[in-house]
C-alpha cells in the first residue's frame, strides 16, 4: 500500500486530508467522526476574536463587530452563546476523541487584540497547533494594500510572541503581492499558509429586494486559484503551504500536492457526500500512487511547482493566450 503520510506544521499526519474549520468540527462527536473516517488532522470550528473581546471588555463596552464580516453575521444571529471556556473544553474533548489525528485550534482574527494571551490557554488545553483565520474587508479609500498587510503581520507577530504552538495562517486571495506577504508572514512566525479561505458569498434577492447568502459550498472547479499560488510559492514562501477550497476528489488533492501542498483541507465535499468522502479521496490517492509505482506521497510534493518547472513562465500567465492569439 502506498504511503500517504506527511508532515504538516511539524506534526506527523497519516495522510494530508485535513478537515477544515466548520460546523463539522464544532463538537467532539464531529471530531470523532472525522478521525474514524480517516482524516489526517482536524481543524476545530473557529472561535471569533470578538467572543474573546466580549469577555475581556468592561460591562456595556461596544464591540466593533463590523470590522469582520463573518463576525458581524455571527453576532447578529447568535450572540455570545459560546465563549472561551467552551472552546477550551472543546479542545480537551476533541483531543480525547481524535485518536491519531492532531487537533488544530482556530481563531477568526480581525486585528491587534488583547486576547493573544488566550493562545497560551489553547496550548495548555492540548491543541497541537493553531490556525489564524485572518480577513479584513477593505472598504475605505484611505487605507492602502500595504496598511492592510501590515495589520495581518501584526496579528501574527502578536500571537507568535504569546505561544509556542505551530501557527498556520489562513488567507483569502485578494492581496496585491501574495509572495511578499507570504515571505513576511513566514518571517513573523507562520509555519504554514492555508490558501485560500472561502468567504461568505453575497447575493441579492430580486423578489424581496434584500440581501441573501450566495452559494454556501465550494464546487470541484474551485481549487485552481489555490493550485496556481501554491505552485508559485512552493520553496519561496519560507513556510509550508496547505490548500483549501474546492478539494472534492483525489485528483484535485494529488494535483495540489504535486504543486507543493503539504496538506489539503476538506469541507464542502464532506457536507455534500458525508464522512465517506474522506475515505473515497484517500483511496483514490492510494490507487493513483500504486498504479504509477510511487511508494510515497511526500516524495511527490512540489514536483510540478514553478521552481522545478522547465517552463516557469506558464505558471504566470493570466490571460488565455491561445484563445486570444492562437499561440500556445
Amino acid at each position: 500500500m502506498a504511503d500517504l503520510s506527511v508532515r504538516y506544521l511539524g506534526l506527523g499526519l497519516r495522510n494530508p486530508l485535513v478537515v477544515a474549520a466548520s460546523g463539522l468540527t464544532a463538537t467532539s462527536a464531529g471530531v470523532r467522526k472525522a478521525a474514524e473516517a480517516g482524516a489526517g488532522a482536524v481543524v476545530l470550528k473557529s472561535l471569533f476574536e470578538e467572543q474573546l473581546e466580549a469577555e475581556l471588555a468592561p460591562a456595556g463596552a461596544a464591540i466593533d463587530a463590523g470590522a469582520h464580516p463573518e463576525a458581524a453575521d455571527f453576532l447578529s444571529r447568535a450572540g455570545w452563546t459560546e465563549g472561551s471556556a467552551d472552546y477550551l473544553k472543546l479542545i480537551r474533548e476533541a483531543k480525547a476523541a481524535a485518536g491519531p489525528a492532531p487537533i488544530i485550534a482556530s481563531v477568526n482574527c480581525r486585528g491587534e487584540a488583547a486576547w493573544v494571551e488566550y493562545a497560551g490557554r489553547i496550548a495548555e488545553s492540548g491543541a497541537d497547533a493553531l490556525e489564524l483565520n485572518i480577513a479584513f474587508m477593505p472598504f475605505s479609500a484611505s487605507e492602502g494594500g500595504a496598511e492592510i498587510e501590515e495589520r495581518v503581520l501584526r496579528v501574527v507577530s502578536g500571537v507568535r510572541a504569546a505561544t509556542g504552538l505551530p501557527l498556520a495562517v489562513k488567507l483569502g486571495p485578494g492581496y496585491t503581492s501574495l509572495p511578499h506577504l507570504a515571505a513576511s508572514l513566514a518571517a513573523a512566525g507562520a509555519g504554514a499558509l492555508v490558501l485560500f479561505n472561502r468567504f461568505f458569498r453575497l447575493d441579492i434577492d430580486l423578489e424581496t429586494l434584500s440581501l441573501k447568502p450566495g452559494p454556501l459550498r465550494s464546487s470541484g472547479e474551485d481549487y485552481h486559484e489555490s493550485l496556481r499560488w501554491i505552485s508559485v510559492l512552493y520553496e519561496r514562501a519560507g513556510c509550508e503551504l496547505a490548500a483549501g477550497t474546492g478539494v472534492h476528489d483525489a485528483e484535485a488533492a494529488l494535483k495540489l500536492v504535486l504543486a507543493g501542498a503539504s496538506a489539503v483541507q476538506l469541507c464542502s465535499a464532506i457536507y455534500q457526500r458525508g464522512w465517506g468522502a474522506i475515505a473515497e479521496i484517500r483511496q483514490g490517492m492510494e490507487s493513483w500512487l500504486e498504479r504509477r509505482g510511487e511508494p510515497s506521497l511526500s516524495a511527490l510534493r512540489g514536483r510540478l511547482s514553478q521552481t522545478r518547472s522547465e517552463d516557469p513562465e506558464r505558471y504566470l500567465r493570466l490571460q488565455y493566450i491561445q484563445a486570444l492569439t492562437g499561440l500556445s
